[in-house]
């Protein structure tokens, strides 16, 4: 067989394998390998479906910001007008007031006040001041015992007052003293005793809860693997009240799991950040996954707390089909967070460059991790304001 006849042979068995194939939605032609499905859609007109799924959700946000705002000015007008009316009935009573002051007691005349000028304090002047010593008392025995026993009558009346009972140590406390210092005293005199009663004074607790300072809100970025390198960027603006939590390799059940461990001592309504999808696209089927979303979101509901769903990214190793099902899960997502009174944040079209990724193409490379931590940044920034 000559060389000519074996490219022939080639040349037949690649148009064997590339077949000519029409899109579904647009009807434009691509050359592709083997067999599409029948309802094969290019790659133009999903980002297109996805750019309009986009419009719709926001379409339906700006209606509900528009009945939201019609409802709060009607609320702010029946206020005003509840003010008003308040204050013309003031007005009207104490005009009625100030007429009753003016009227005289002698048959209802009209009495006329001149402007009356403030008397000064007369200063004392240096004939009047009185020198006297203070400590004169002191000198005889009888202006010491005099002395001693004042001061014995207001310990007794301060300790008739006070909570502590017989035999335990006084705590004298002055109007200068801090709370703390109180609570302080309290605190010794009762290791002292070896007597577990509250010795807190009346009117004490209600400053120092008043003194307690209000905690900032808590945030939390929870999901797989994806979330590596990405604390920096996540945490810089408040590292004392965010927090990233990386598990590598987990998926929705596994988050579900430990959702309320992470969660413990969040604090009042934390803003709660969920990446997580990845790895059970790869082992699941889609109802599945919908189910374990589902569970995940009853959990979440019994936490009062606000939640935001993060898009699951795309995934350049394993084919259009892997990524035809994370696009499918997404638009189910976005949905469902919709009904169930979640939040949704979609990175598809931000992620669509390869060099985004790592070489096993799963994983973020270290610019895909920079972008995807500046985006939950934003997204966290607008979700507290």
């Amino acid at each position: 067989m000559t060389d000519s006849e074996v490219a022939v042979g080639v040349t037949h068995v690649a148009d064997d394998t590339m077949k000519m194939t029409g899109c579904g939605s647009c009807g434009m032609y691509m050359i592709l390998e083997g067999a599409p499905g029948k309802s094969f859609v290019c790659m133009k007109c999903r980002l297109i479906e996805l750019m309009e799924e986009k419009i719709r959700g926001l379409e339906m946000q700006v209606e509900s910001l528009v009945e939201f705002r019609k409802g709060f000015e009607q609320i702010m007008e029946q206020r005003h007008e509840v003010s008003e009316g308040k204050s013309s009935d003031l007005q009207m009573e104490a005009g009625l007031g100030n007429s009753e002051g003016r009227l005289g007691e002698e048959s209802g005349q009209w009495k006329h006040v001149t402007k009356r000028t403030r008397q000064r304090k007369r200063r004392a002047s240096e004939g009047e001041i009185e020198l006297q010593n203070r400590f004169a008392e002191l000198e005889n025995e009888e202006g010491a015992q005099q002395v001693v026993t004042e001061g014995d009558r207001a310990r007794k009346k301060r300790r008739a007052v006070s909570p502590i009972g017989k035999g335990e140590e006084l705590m004298e406390i002055t109007p200068n003293m801090s709370p703390r210092k109180i609570q302080d005293g309290l605190k010794r005199i009762t290791r002292e005793n070896g007597n577990g009663k509250n010795l807190q004074p009346e009117g004490t607790g209600d400053r120092l809860e008043n003194s307690t300072v209000t905690r900032k809100r808590q945030v939390y970025v929870i999901g797989d693997s994806l979330l590596r390198r990405i604390d920096r960027p996540v945490t810089r603006a408040d590292p004392e009240n965010r927090r990233v939590c990386c598990l590598p390799g987990a998926k929705i059940r596994d988050v579900d799991l430990r959702l309320k461990r992470i969660l413990k001592g969040a604090g009042k309504n934390p803003l709660i950040i969920l990446h997580v999808g990845t790895n059970d696209t790869a082992r699941f089927s889609l109802e599945s996954i919908k189910g374990d979303y589902v569970r995940l979101g009853r959990t979440l509901k019994e936490i009062e707390a606000q939640v935001i769903f993060s898009g699951i990214l795309p995934v350049p190793r394993e084919g259009q089909q892997r990524c035809d099902k994370i696009m499918t899960i997404n638009r189910w997502l976005r949905q469902w967070c919709y009904k169930e009174g979640f939040g949704m944040y979609g990175h598809w079209e931000a992620f669509m460059d390869r060099g985004q990724f790592s070489r096993d193409g799963l994983h973020l490379s270290r610019e895909g991790n920079r972008l995807l931590g500046w985006r939950l940044a934003q997204l966290i920034k607008r979700a507290l304001n």
